[in-house]
């Protein structure tokens, strides 16, 4: 496969080989008319603020960098993936599941916070932590981890507050173009810890003296909430002091420290005077370096609402894989990065349609006609996988493993199901261990969403007895299939048209047959597609149940 994606991604339309492309053949700044150095190697970044929860939705950043790291090595370039764990911002809402008593937290840098769990020695530690106990299902690159605290602390960004503090006015003026309202006097670059309540959100510089920030700390009103500052007055050296850039500003220095040539960031910062920009221009003329190359894409939205830890919407990664393979996910960030992601659990199946379509034609087993199209889906599939399998494993569509796992219920559910998938004909002959695998994994995903998560359109109970009304128009129709059923096996195709053409025979309109069949079987007006959904269950037991139905009604 490697050989197949390098040629990809030189000629590919797919968004991540198009931005490799731009990284490397780039040659002057974005802001001024510097050169571009030349790169040993090509570092990507991601990163997450440990302020709030870290959910599937952070995991986009993550998965859309690996793809251009993937990109980069597939042409030839040496490239380096970080993350960078972004954990001295304060804390800005309490997550659901948090003590309410952490509010008295807020407005402090995460690191500083004790963890609500007890499990480790700080709020970012923890959910730090929790994120990256999964994070290796999604990622198959290297990944190098760093601690903007930790850096803070080591002085890795002194050079470049440095360089900031000595061409404040020049960074003040880059700011005041995308603002309507100029910055004030005092505005401060640096933002200080106040030594007293160990807040960095409530204290406001008042003044520079002697290379010194004199601050106060001040209550923040956030959008829904407050911040109390205790009213401490102070002195801070932002070169040796407990504190942080401001992020119009430390993105900069970030970018500059760790030599970045391309990060993520959501569609709202493509806007002229969002911190994309203002921090590619002071990165550029205050700091001399160049800016990266930008990775937008858009937010995920959660049944039509934006994922968010005070709504109590969450997806986390280990819920995900208790439904839905790394792959998928991956597949899912990576097509259209500029198009919505809006994501419900109950269209899961359509998403593992979807993934099967890409799957197939990147296996030749499914044709399609333009070339341009095909080699996109075929990259899209290729760059999603962790560890793409040597020949297409066996599938079965998600709906109707979720179909199979709510009849062959209990234990043994891979043997059962197997069995299940041979009677329908959707397998044949001898299994590979790796096919085995690949069908009893989707069964137990499949099972775990029915049970979990899957819509009422979805579930259903087989029906031991006969106990449904029927329409008395379909019982013709009834009395035949019974028959028909307990002479032979039929093929899915086979029984279609036994449906058709008994329906037709007997002036039945097709609706009534389908509805009053789904009624004997699962008690409700609709269910699974009816022809594999019989055959799944056995001729035998449903032909014993067609015929008490027609019993019961004379």
């Amino acid at each position: 496969m490697s050989t197949e994606t390098a040629d990809a991604g030189r000629e590919s339309l797919f968004w991540a080989d198009q931005i490799a492309g731009e990284i490397i053949s780039r040659k002057k700044f974005h802001f001024t008319d510097d050169r571009i150095p030349k790169f040993n190697k090509y570092v990507v970044k991601t990163s997450a603020s440990i302020s709030g929860v870290l959910h599937i939705g952070r995991l986009s950043d993550t998965i859309r960098g690996e793809s251009v790291v993937r990109a980069l090595t597939d042409r030839g370039a040496r490239a380096e993936f970080i993350w960078v764990a972004e954990d001295m911002d304060p804390l800005r809402s309490i997550p659901k599941g948090v003590p309410a008593g952490f509010e008295d937290y807020i407005g402090m840098p995460v690191t500083d916070i004790p963890d609500p769990f007890g499990c480790h020695r700080t709020y970012a530690e923890h959910h730090t932590a929790k994120y990256f106990e999964v994070l290796g299902d999604f990622v198959s690159v290297r990944m190098t981890r760093y601690s903007t605290r930790e850096e803070y602390k080591k002085g890795s960004f002194r050079p470049y507050i440095r360089k900031i503090l000595d061409n404040i006015e020049l960074a003040r003026q880059i700011q005041d173009k995308y603002r309507e309202e100029p910055l004030p006097v005092t505005w401060s670059p640096w933002k200080p810890v106040c030594d007293n309540c160990g807040k960095i959100i409530t204290t406001s510089v008042k003044s520079f003296e002697g290379g010194r920030a004199l601050y106060r700390c001040e209550d923040y009103d956030f959008e829904k909430r407050k911040a109390k500052g205790c009213g401490h007055e102070g002195e801070n050296d932002p070169l040796k002091g407990n504190g942080k850039l401001v992020w119009k500003g430390e993105w900069a220095a970030e970018w500059a420290f760790w030599k970045v040539c391309s990060e993520g960031a959501g569609k709202e910062y493509q806007v002229p005077n969002s911190a994309w920009w203002v921090n590619g221009e002071i990165v550029e003329k205050v700091l001399g370096y160049p800016m990266p190359v930008p990775i937008f894409y858009e937010h995920l939205i959660i049944d039509g609402e934006k994922m968010s830890a005070s709504r109590g919407n969450i997806v986390y990664p280990a819920d995900w894989l208790k439904v839905a393979t790394p792959e998928l996910l991956k597949f899912f960030y990576n097509k259209r990065i500029m198009k919505t992601r809006s994501f419900s659990w109950g269209d899961l199946p359509k998403l593992y349609d979807d993934y099967d379509m890409h799957e197939s034609v990147f296996y030749g087993k499914t044709k399609v006609e333009n070339d341009k199209e095909r080699e996109h889906m075929k990259r899209l599939y290729a760059i999603s996988q962790l560890k793409a399998p040597g020949k297409m494993p066996a599938r079965v569509p998600f709906d109707f493993a979720a179909a199979i796992a709510q009849i062959a219920c209990g234990k043994d559910l891979a043997a059962k199901g197997i069995e299940v998938l041979k009677r329908t004909g959707h397998i044949s002959g001898s299994l590979s261990e790796s096919d085995k695998k690949a069908l009893s994994d989707r069964l137990m995903l499949a099972r775990n969403w029915a049970d979990m998560y899957a819509p009422d359109r979805y579930k259903f109970i087989v029906q031991d007895r006969a106990a449904a009304k029927v329409d008395p128009k379909v019982l013709p129709v009834i009395r035949k299939l019974a028959e028909k059923l307990g002479e032979k096996e039929l093929k899915e195709e086979e029984l279609m048209n036994l449906f058709y053409g008994l329906c037709k025979e007997n002036g039945v309109n097709t609706k009534d047959f389908f509805r009053s069949m789904y009624n004997i079987l699962v008690s409700k007006d609709y269910g699974p597609r009816l022809a594999p959904f019989i055959l799944s269950i056995g001729r035998e037991k449903i032909s014993k149940l067609l015929k008490e139905a027609k019993a019961a009604h004379g």
